[in-house]
């Protein structure tokens, strides 16, 4: 299954929009993909809605750790907003939320960038 992934920009920050399922295979890779094309054009202010996910699996997390690592180290940073159902309660029990930066709305998300 596949994911649908706009990308805007509000200001210098580029937000991710997300709807569908991100499980292993194209759908993950699709998402790995849009990621490393905003980071490579000198994105280093991340924001990324989850609220159309469905569903997430542990390659999703994977994808979401290493590109917060990777912004991180740029000096950087990546943020959530829109967590619902089953990807709150996976990111919940693998305790991202504890790691990664988390909003239940966009708005709120970016002035926590500032």
């Amino acid at each position: 299954m596949s994911i649908d992934v706009s990308v805007r920009n509000e200001g210098d920050v580029a937000i991710f929009n997300i709807k569908g399922r991100v499980t292993i295979g194209a759908a993950n890779d699709d998402l790995s993909a849009a990621l490393g094309k905003q980071l490579s054009a000198g994105s280093r202010k991340v924001l990324i809605n989850l609220s159309g996910v469905q569903q997430m699996d542990s390659s999703g997390i994977s994808t979401l750790v290493r590109h917060y690592v990777r912004l991180e180290r740029m000096g950087g940073s990546l943020r959530l907003c829109g967590l619902t159902g089953r990807t709150r309660d996976v990111l919940t029990v693998t305790h991202l939320l504890e790691v990664i930066p988390h909003y239940d709305q966009e708005a709120t998300a970016l002035k926590g960038f500032q």
